[in-house]
């Protein structure tokens, strides 16, 4: 590679690093913080999670998996509070029925709206399926649901 495209490598690199120290020094010091001046300990992790939330803007684009990803942990640990201080019940099997709706839900948006499907997860499909998703015949699905090659183009 050319010294250039690894430079720029580097820098993106480094948004990344500078993201993830951002957030997790953001997070520890916002609670310090809070936690010297009285504010309530209940509240005092949503308070510094929501304020360093702002670290995103460090990240270079797109952020969308990054920010899924933060905001699916942000949820489980909520949800294991929650059963710990018996608020709620524990779902069995609660992963299992968190993945296979989501798995669900990128299947259905994958043969009736391929036009928003990102390409990773066109792969994720394709990897799931065994490469029949590839296969898929669009004129048959067409038949049932209106508009769905005008989609795929698009």
């Amino acid at each position: 590679k050319q010294w250039y495209q690894r430079r720029v490598r580097r820098r993106e690199l480094a948004r990344v690093s500078s993201f993830v120290g951002a957030y997790t020094a953001g997070v520890v010091a916002l609670e310090c913080v809070l936690h010297r001046i009285g504010v309530n300990d209940n509240i005092t992790p949503a308070i510094a999670g929501l304020v360093s939330g702002l670290s995103f803007t460090i990240i270079p684009e797109p952020s969308g998996p990054i920010a899924l990803y933060f905001f699916c942990r942000a949820f489980q640990c909520v949800y294991k509070k929650l059963i710990q201080d018996e608020i709620i019940i524990e779902i069995p099997y609660d992963v299992l029925l968190l993945f296979t709706v989501s798995t669900a839900i990128t299947i259905h948006t994958g043969v009736c709206e391929p036009h928003l499907m990102r390409p990773s997860y066109t792969s994720f499909l394709n990897y799931l399926t065994d490469d029949r998703y590839r296969k898929l015949d669009r004129k048959l699905i067409n038949v049932v649901m209106k508009n769905v090659d005008k989609a795929a183009i698009s």
